[in-house]
């Protein structure tokens, strides 16, 4: 019988509720059991996990790590709504058990919306069939010379890691001395040190694994898309990202774990009342399920966040 395919995950507690609505809409979705791993900023992590994922019949398991490796200096992390944990994938080696052969990699901004299953076990496959020790979609073709890539840089938030070759060829040392050397040259935090390591020496991830929301291709292909991922500062717990199309992946997932129909977090007040109201007026919020219980839910959510 073959292994259950692991998954990883890797955030802190700002980012629970997204990894949450990320891990409902893998196990719905799995036609196999699956095993969940959490490198987490906190040592307690699963006594938040809601029951819905930790009694779910296609979970065999989910196990958490507390990150401790915080005496590495981690650039470009002041001032901006990043955290430390953006850095956590570069010390997978000291958490994961050994003896696990591939990892699955998932930012908590991923949406799972299809059976991921077969389309993984053909990554594998091909991972197993070359000396590539990751597989990543190519995010532009340009070089970084910031950086030291010269071809491809890959978006490392959906990965299929082949753990084994990951430690035989010491990446966690090399890692370390990359974000060390690199230091204030990086502005893509652990994404631009796994980027300078490999240099494009990567095996390529269908897109379908690694799709960018709000992307406008031919319905023929969106049907083929299994993973959504909401890269960039369009999220769709924020006003900026809420009426994207795709954005009602995230929240048909989020009523699976929450007793509110929509994640509603105001990043910047203004802005989100600004976009609420334009939405409004030019029926934007239409494109919504349930938009009147956004409405009356924004409003609330609105007068309690008043930090």
């Amino acid at each position: 019988m073959k292994e259950n395919i692991n998954f990883l995950y890797c955030f802190d507690s700002n980012y629970n509720i997204q990894a949450f609505t990320s891990m409902i809409s893998l196990l719905e979705n799995t036609s196999k059991n699956i095993n969940i791993y959490v490198i987490h900023s906190e040592d307690n992590f699963n006594s938040k996990v809601p029951k819905e994922i930790l009694h779910h019949e296609k979970l065999s398991s989910l196990i958490s790590y507390k990150f401790n490796d915080y005496k590495h200096e981690f650039p470009n992390i002041k001032n901006v709504h990043i955290s430390v944990a953006t850095y956590f994938r570069l010390f997978i080696k000291n958490y994961l058990p050994k003896n696990k052969k591939v990892f699955v990699f998932l930012d908590p901004d991923v949406v799972c919306v299809q059976d991921p299953i077969n389309e993984i076990q053909d990554t594998i496959k091909k991972l197993n069939s070359t000396e590539f020790t990751i597989a990543a979609r190519t995010e532009h073709i340009s070089g970084v010379k910031r950086i030291n890539v010269d071809d491809k840089y890959f978006n490392a938030g959906v990965m299929v890691i082949d753990f084994e070759k990951w430690q035989k060829k010491d990446f966690h040392e090399q890692l370390i001395d990359k974000l060390n050397d690199l230091k204030n040259n990086i502005v893509q935090w652990d994404q631009d040190v796994l980027n300078s390591m490999l240099n494009g020496s990567y095996l390529e991830l269908g897109e379908v694994l690694n799709f960018k929301a709000a992307t406008k291709i031919n319905k023929k292909s969106k049907a083929e898309v299994i993973f959504v991922h909401y890269m960039g500062s369009h999220k769709p717990w924020l006003t900026s990202g809420m009426f994207q199309e795709d954005a009602n992946f995230y929240h048909s997932n989020f009523r699976s774990i929450s007793k509110d129909s929509f994640h509603i977090e105001h990043k910047w007040r203004v802005r989100s009342l600004i976009d609420f109201l334009i939405a409004i007026f030019t029926f934007k919020i239409f494109r919504l399920n349930k938009p009147l219980i956004f409405m009356f839910e924004f409003v609330i959510s609105f007068l309690k966040d008043k930090k």
